[in-house]
C-alpha cells in the first residue's frame, strides 16, 4: 500500500574524494547506508575503511567547553546549513582553538573559585577568635607551650568542669552559638599528648591556623583582601567569556553544525565504506524520486562508478523498507514497526491496522464521554509527552465515543442519549431502552456476540485476501493460490465458518449451509486442495514436486497439519469473542459503579466522587486492557494471514535528531 519504492546507489571514487561524497549524500537526508563490504565477501583486495574519524575529537572538545561555560550550541537549520563553506582543516583548527581559550578561562576561573571556598572558610574559622587580642606569631613561636584552636559542642564544654584541677588542660573560650562554644586550649610540652588525649575525647574539632600571622583580626582582613582578588579574577574570566562569546557566537554556531554533519556522515557513511588501493566503495539506498537530485550532486565529482539499480532487482542485497502514510494512519506505524517492517514489495500493512485497530476498539470500549476523555488524554500524551502510543489513542477514542453513541452510554449513563435517539428516529422496540443498541438488553446480548465473531470472520477473509494479492505481487503463486492462508485456505475458512454458524444459529440463519453443495464446493475440494499445496505450488511456479521423506511421511504429516487447520480456524474466529465479552464487560462494570454510588444518592458529594473515580479508574483499566487484547487479536489472528515482517527499517543518515 505505501511501500517506498527504493533504489541502490553504488558509488566507486577516489579515497581523497570519499569525505565530500559522503557529505553530498547526507546532505539529502534520504541517504540509507548499507556496509559496502557485504557485497565483496569473495574480494580479498576490497576491505574496510578505518580511518580514524577526524571530526569527532574536535566536535566534543568545542561541546565541553561550551557546555562548561554555561552557553548553548544549536545546529543552523539546514538552509543556512547550505550556504556554509569552510574547509576541514580550518574548522578543526578554529574549534580546537575556541575551546582552548575557553577552557583556560575556565580552569582560571575554577582555581579561583576554589581558593575563595578555602579563603571564605579560613575566614568562617578565624572569625570565632576576633578580640581574642592574641598574636599569632608568637604562639606559632612558643617552644614550651602547645595552642589549639578549635570548637566543642555546649555539652562537652560543661564536661570540661571534671578537669579543673588538672594543670595541662587549660581552655581559654570566646565566641559561642547555640550548638558550639570556640576557644583555644594551652599545654606544656610534656603534657600536651595527654591535653590531646581529654580534648580528643571530647569531640574537639580543631582549627589549623599555623599558616597565619599577626593577630585573629589581621588574618581575616588579609583573608578577606585574598578572597576579593580571587573574586576579580573569577569576574573577569567570565567577562572574557562572555566577551568571547559575543563575538565568536555566530562563527562557533556555523563551525559546530558544519562538525556535527561531518561527524555524522563520516561515522554512518565513511565507516560503511570499502577500500581497494587508493579507491572506496559505497552502498547505499534512497527512495526513486531522490535519484536525479544525487546523480546532479555528484555529476560534480570524477568518480569512476555511479550507479542505481531498482529494489525489485537487487532484493538479493535484502533492500531496507521504507513505509510512509499520511494522517492518522500514520499513527499505526508503531504497532507495524513493533512486529517487523515489511519485507522490500511486501504488503504495508498500516492502513489495514489503523482501519481494524480503530473498529475493534472503538467496539470494545463504547462509550461516549470515556471516548472523549480517551482521545483528550492520547492528544496530551502524543504531542506535548512526544508518546507514539498517545497518537494512536486519538482516532481509538473518537471511534469509542462513535460506538458509545450508538450504545447510548455517556459515562456509564444509559439514559442520556436516549431522546436523541428516539428523535433521530435510529431507536428501535428490540433495544428494550429506547436506543439503537441496548447491549444490556436481553434479546441484544447474545446478539452481540453472534456479530462479533462474524465481523471476526469477515477480518480473517479480508486479511487471508490481502495474504492472496501480497504474494501474487511477490511471486508467490503456490502459496498464494494453494496455502492454508492462500485462496483454497480462504475458501475453506469460509466453508467452516458458514457450517459452525449455521450449527450457533440454526432456524434464525436466512439460508442453511449444511446441503452436499456447501459441504462438498466449500470443504471438501480446498481440503484436498489444500493437502497437496506443496505438490500443486511446485507445479504451479514450474519446479518438480519433491516430497521429503517420502510419500508417506507427506501424508501423514500434511494428515496432521489439515487438523491443525481446521482446529486453527475454529480458534481464530472464536478468538473474536473477546470483542463482545468486552462490550458486555463494559456495561457491567459500569453497573456497579452507578450500583454503589446509588447507595450514597442522598449525599450528592459522595455520589459524585463515586461516579468520578469509577469512571476514572474504569477508563485507564479499561483503556489498558482494550489496547492489549485488540494488538493481540491484530498479531495472532490477523498478521499471520497476509505478513511475514522480516524485513529491514529504511534508516537514512540525518544530522539533525528532530527529522530522524
Amino acid at each position: 500500500m505505501a511501500v517506498v519504492k527504493l533504489k541502490e546507489v553504488s558509488i566507486i571514487g577516489k579515497l581523497s574524494d570519499i569525505d565530500d561524497i559522503a557529505t553530498v549524500c547526507g546532505k539529502t537526508n534520504a541517504f540509507h547506508a548499507d556496509n559496502a563490504l557485504n557485497q565483496y565477501t569473495d574480494a580479498p583486495d576490497i576491505t574496510s575503511y578505518t580511518e580514524e574519524n577526524p571530526y569527532s575529537e574536535p566536535l566534543q572538545q568545542l561541546t565541553d567547553a561550551i557546555g562548561k561555560a554555561g552557553k548553548t550550541l544549536t545546529l543552523l537549520s539546514e538552509k543556512e546549513s547550505k550556504t556554509l563553506s569552510m574547509g576541514k582543516d580550518e574548522m578543526i583548527a578554529y574549534a580546537k582553538e575556541i575551546a582552548t581559550k575557553i577552557t583556560d578561562l575556565e580552569n582560571k576561573k575554577l582555581v579561583a573559585q576554589d581558593q575563595i571556598t578555602k579563603l571564605t572558610s579560613a575566614m568562617e574559622d578565624m572569625g570565632h577568635f576576633v578580640g581574642l587580642h592574641l598574636d599569632l606569631d608568637e604562639i606559632n613561636a612558643c617552644e614550651y607551650v602547645n595552642v589549639r584552636f578549635g570548637s566543642l559542642t555546649k555539652e562537652n564544654y560543661e564536661k570540661l568542669g571534671a578537669y579543673k584541677d588538672n594543670p595541662n588542660v587549660i581552655f581559654t573560650p570566646c565566641a559561642a552559638d547555640d550548638e558550639n562554644q570556640w576557644g583555644l586550649y594551652f599545654a606544656p610540652i610534656e603534657g600536651t599528648s595527654e591535653a590531646d588525649r581529654i580534648f580528643t575525647g571530647l569531640k574537639f574539632q580543631r582549627v589549623h591556623p599555623e599558616h597565619m600571622s599577626g593577630s585573629p583580626e589581621k588574618t581575616v582582613e588579609d583573608l578577606r583582601r585574598q578572597r576579593d582578588e580571587q573574586m576579580v579574577i573569577v569576574q573577569e574570566a567570565e567577562a572574557d567569556i562572555a566577551s568571547l562569546w559575543s563575538r565568536e557566537q555566530n562563527q562557533i554556531q556555523k563551525v559546530y553544525t558544519l562538525l556535527t554533519e561531518k561527524n555524522v556522515y563520516f561515522s554512518a557513511i565513511c565507516r560503511n565504506a570499502a577500500r581497494y588501493d587508493d579507491n572506496f566503495v559505497i552502498i547505499g539506498w534512497i527512495p526513486k524520486e531522490y535519484e536525479n537530485q544525487l546523480k546532479s550532486e555528484l555529476s560534480k565529482y570524477d568518480l569512476l562508478e555511479l550507479s542505481f539499480r531498482n529494489g525489485d532487482e537487487v532484493k538479493k542485497h535484502n533492500p531496507p523498507t521504507a513505509i510512509k502514510n499520511r494522517g492518522p494512519f500514520k499513527f499505526f506505524e508503531f504497532f507495524v514497526d513493533l512486529y517487523g517492517m515489511p519485507t522490500y514489495g511486501e504488503f504495508d500493512p498500516t492502513k489495514f491496522v489503523a482501519i481494524t485497530y480503530t473498529l475493534l476498539f472503538g467496539i470494545m470500549f463504547g462509550d461516549l464521554g470515556q471516548g472523549l476523555c480517551v482521545a483528550a488524554i492520547g492528544a496530551f500524551m502524543g504531542y506535548k509527552l512526544k508518546m507514539a502510543i498517545g497518537k494512536v489513542l486519538i482516532p481509538c477514542g473518537i471511534s469509542s465515543a462513535v460506538f458509545g453513541f450508538f450504545f447510548g452510554s455517556v459515562f456509564g449513563y444509559e439514559t442520556w442519549l436516549d431522546p436523541v435517539h428516539q428523535a433521530m428516529g435510529i431507536a428501535t422496540a428490540a433495544g428494550e431502552g429506547h436506543k439503537l443498541i441496548h447491549t444490556m438488553g436481553s434479546s441484544v446480548s447474545s446478539w452481540v456476540v453472534y456479530a462479533t465473531i462474524g465481523l471476526g470472520v469477515c477480518l480473517i477473509v479480508c486479511a487471508m485476501f490481502i495474504g492472496v494479492i501480497s504474494n501474487l505481487k511477490q511471486k508467490h503463486i503456490g502459496e498464494a493460490l494453494f496455502g492454508q492462508s492462500g485462496l483454497a485456505g480462504m475458501v475453506l475458512f469460509v466453508g467452516v465458518a458458514g457450517v459452525l454458524a449455521t450449527i450457533l444459529l440454526g432456524n434464525n440463519m436466512p439460508f442453511q449451509l449444511l446441503n452436499v453443495g456447501w459441504l462438498v464446493g466449500m470443504i471438501a475440494v480446498p481440503t484436498v486442495v489444500v493437502f497437496f499445496k506443496e505438490i500443486l505450488g511446485a507445479l504451479v511456479e514450474g519446479h518438480k514436486p519433491h516430497l521429503e521423506g517420502g510419500v508417506g511421511d507427506f501424508i501423514m504429516q500434511n494428515f496432521f497439519e489439515l487438523i491443525e487447520y481446521f482446529i486453527s480456524y475454529m480458534s481464530n474466529a472464536m478468538s473474536f469473542l473477546r470483542v463482545g465479552a468486552f462490550v458486555l464487560v463494559h456495561a457491567g462494570m459500569m453497573m456497579v459503579v452507578f450500583t454503589l454510588a446509588d447507595m450514597a444518592a442522598g449525599i450528592f458529594p459522595i455520589y459524585l466522587l463515586i461516579v468520578v473515580l469509577g469512571n476514572a479508574l474504569i477508563t485507564g483499566l479499561e483503556c489498558l486492557l482494550v489496547c492489549i487484547q485488540v494488538l493481540r487479536l491484530q498479531f495472532y489472528e490477523l498478521f499471520s494471514r497476509y505478513y511475514d515482517g522480516g524485513g529491514r527499517k529504511y534508516e537514512p543518515v540525518m544530522a539533525r535528531a528532530e527529522q530522524a
